[in-house]
């Protein structure tokens, strides 16, 4: 029986608040003293289904 390969793309948009311990640290980006998100947002652009060959992946596998 042959395995469903189910492969989705995509974009993701988030929020992401840093707290920094001084003004010259934000302006770099270095060293957030915490990091939280906030809002996430993903959409599914497209899904596409295949079957595998099962036999195709087993030898590939065996090959490395």
């Amino acid at each position: 029986m042959s395995k469903i390969i189910k492969t989705i793309t995509g974009e993701a948009a988030f929020v992401l608040e840093e707290t920094f311990e001084s003004e010259a640290k934000a302006t770099e980006g270095t060293e957030p003293l915490t990091q939280e998100v906030t809002e996430i947002e993903v959409k599914v652009n497209n899904t596409k289904w295949k079957k595998s060959n099962e036999w195709n992946t087993t030898w590939l596998a065996n090959r490395q």
